[in-house]
């Protein structure tokens, strides 16, 4: 996948971290070949993810504890490098007219491909904790570093993270159940339209929480919100 799939804390672990890469691919590969042929996803035992991605049950259970872990593991890996492939005027601050929802969707539409077998042909269900995970470790690290500001407190970064991650979820089930005919830019004109205000007003009266912050001013939409595009 895109990020990286393993730590170097031993001697050879790059060469390692490359086979390690190199077996959850072709798992995650397996599975979404499996998807694709029609097999209902309850069905699907690890032997046969195992079996059509040339290893072991043993190499699978070293890196997957479940066929859902795959799900889970695939689903973090595209919500990750989605975020961080934004650029960072997207997360200044107020949010609502940053284009940051926006570049997610138009990020999350490139990646169609993946986006659609997750949502569709998997329990909708196991995306929720990816997204969680996401917003916790790339989305609002990133909104406190291009605002310059401080730690949030932790009653406010666990409203926050469940609140950002539960409306990410809740639309792009909607926007699966639609056939993905709707555009980017009707998607986050809604979003934005109900959740916007509220997530401002949230930053906004944790300001206090944020040492040496002054007002949110707000941000012109930049229409080259994103990095260009890898492969």
């Amino acid at each position: 996948m895109k990020r990286p799939l393993a730590t170097r804390s031993e001697a050879g672990a790059p060469s390692l971290d490359r086979r390690i890469a190199r077996s959850r691919k072709a798992v995650g590969s397996a599975l979404m070949e499996l998807l694709g042929e029609g097999r209902p996803f309850d069905e699907i035992t690890v032997s046969e993810v195992a079996a059509r991605a040339g290893l072991t049950r043993k190499t699978f259970y070293a890196h997957f504890g479940s066929v859902e872990s795959i799900v889970h593991h695939l689903a973090t890996d595209l919500f990750a490098s989605t975020l961080s492939g934004i650029r960072e005027n997207a997360f200044r601050l107020p949010l609502s007219s940053s284009g940051l929802v926006l570049a997610i969707f138009t990020e999350l539409q490139r990646n169609i491909d993946e986006l659609a077998p997750l949502t569709t042909l998997c329990p909708s269900r196991l995306l929720l904790e990816p997204a969680r995970d996401a917003v916790e470790t790339v989305m609002f690290p990133r909104v406190v570093a291009a605002n310059d500001l401080g730690p949030i407190r932790d009653f406010d970064r666990h409203y926050l993270t469940h609140l950002t991650s539960s409306s990410i979820y809740g639309t792009l089930t909607a926007w699966a159940a639609r056939g993905f005919e709707d555009r980017p830019e009707d998607i986050a004109a809604f979003v934005i339209e109900m959740m916007g205000p509220i997530a401002d007003r949230i930053f906004a009266a944790a300001r206090p929480y944020y040492p040496g912050t002054t007002s949110v001013e707000p941000v012109t939409k930049d229409p080259a919100t994103f990095e260009p595009h890898k492969e």
